[in-house]
């Protein structure tokens, strides 16, 4: 099934958001959305100098807990590890927690890698979630965070 496409409609508080995709359009409740926006800046193969698309940064993860014909209210989660392995693979979060959680930094026991330091270009700066922002419906099972 090829993913539901959308964008946030409303911002009920830091946790809850409407998005203008419903029943009508596929939407189940429990199905995972990832929040994302084009970081504008366009990514070349290396080797044909070809266009790969402009680079997505995930603003968040949020599931529809309420669906209607044509809006679902979503209420923020996020992907955990290892969740393949059995137990619930979304898990719901406070907007603290979800923010804290999205950060870009390394986390304890997290690796670095050896780069060229002359070719780092940064991550695109992303905003806070807002009306507009495109969503995306996901299998958690497939896509990690």
């Amino acid at each position: 099934m090829p993913p539901i496409e959308g964008k946030i409609a409303k911002i009920l508080d830091d946790s809850n958001l409407v998005i203008n995709v419903g029943r009508g359009q596929g939407v189940k409740e429990g199905m995972l959305f990832v929040i994302y926006t084009s970081g504008g800046e366009e990514v070349k193969d290396p080797d044909t100098g070809r266009s790969l698309g402009v680079l997505e940064v995930v603003k968040g993860y949020v599931s529809a807990v309420h669906v209607q014909d044509n809006l679902s209210l979503c209420t923020s989660a996020i992907l955990r590890k290892g969740a393949e392995e059995g137990g619930a693979g979304v898990q719901t979060l406070s907007g603290a927690m979800m923010a804290e959680s999205l950060g870009y930094r390394a986390s304890a026991g997290e690796s670095r890698l050896s780069v060229n330091r002359s070719q780092v270009s940064g991550m695109a700066r992303v905003g806070p979630v807002s009306i507009g922002d495109k969503v995306r419906s996901i299998d958690w099972r497939s896509e990690k965070p």
